[in-house]
């Protein structure tokens, strides 16, 4: 983006975009050229009644490939990491501030990442860690279940996570078929002949479990009971580990619910 100037004018407009991360770098680019702040921006779908007036701003992927290069160039690898981490964030305005952290970040230089006493810093930085706690956090939570072909498992998360566990689940399981459904965002990961992919679905129906997966389900169930000694049980301790919202998706946890 040569020739870009820093934003400085706050605009009574709104941005609307289509979602994508490559939409989002549209927005971004009109910002930055038009020299204007937005209100807000938000992906079509999350539109609602406003006093101000909207701008949709279409996906051009010439103009997001430029905005990409752009960071990578005169910034650094760690700001287009933490851009597109936090993109993957659930956060009702990750989208303004993201872009407010971009405007700091191309007045400030390559330094700019590790600048935490600044908000516009703070608030990616904070975003970014919720998000890689999470994938943390299901790397370990994550139950697959034997559907014959294929394991299967499905997880409700905050954040839309899937592209970063695909590496670890792929590495973890190189010889398996294996699909993770996100319920939440309704995608799936699958992983089929060595091929990684994730596709935007509106539901995904598992076949029952054979008599075998419900055995070792039903082993890994008083396996998990046996370890624990009654004594010494901390709901608050173990919630405190093992979040509760995640134990709907976790064999061994669901009948506590």
């Amino acid at each position: 983006m040569p020739g870009f100037k820093i934003v400085t004018n706050p605009a009574d407009l709104v941005y609307l975009y289509d979602g994508s991360l490559a939409g989002f770098f549209c927005c971004v680019h009109r910002s930055f050229y038009e020299r204007e702040l937005p209100i807000d921006i938000l992906p079509e779908a999350a539109d609602q009644p406003s006093i101000y007036p909207r701008a949709y701003i279409s996906t051009d992927q010439a103009k997001a490939e430029a905005v990409r290069a752009s960071i990578v160039k005169n910034l650094s690898d760690r700001v287009i990491e933490l851009t597109e981490h936090v993109f993957l964030c659930h956060h009702p305005h990750k989208e303004q501030k993201l872009l407010r952290f971009l405007i700091f970040a191309f007045g400030i230089g390559p330094k700019a990442a590790y600048m935490l006493g600044e908000d516009a810093v703070a608030d990616v930085l904070e975003m970014e860690k919720h998000l890689l706690g999470e994938v943390h956090l299901l790397r370990g939570f994550i139950r697959f279940a034997d559907y014959g072909e294929m394991l299967g498992g499905v997880i409700t998360p905050k954040n839309f996570v899937l592209p970063l566990l695909a590496a670890h689940f792929a590495n973890r399981f190189p010889n398996e078929n294996f699909m993770i459904y996100d319920k939440t965002h309704k995608a799936v990961l699958a992983f089929q002949g060595g091929k990684l992919e994730i596709t935007m679905v509106e539901e995904v129906e598992f076949s029952q479990p054979s008599e075998d997966e419900l055995r070792f389900q039903s082993m890994w169930k008083n396996f998990y009971k046996t370890i624990g000694i009654e004594e010494r049980v901390n709901p608050r301790c173990r919630m405190g580990h093992m979040p509760k919202r995640y134990w709907q998706n976790m064999t061994e946890m669901r009948e506590y619910l």
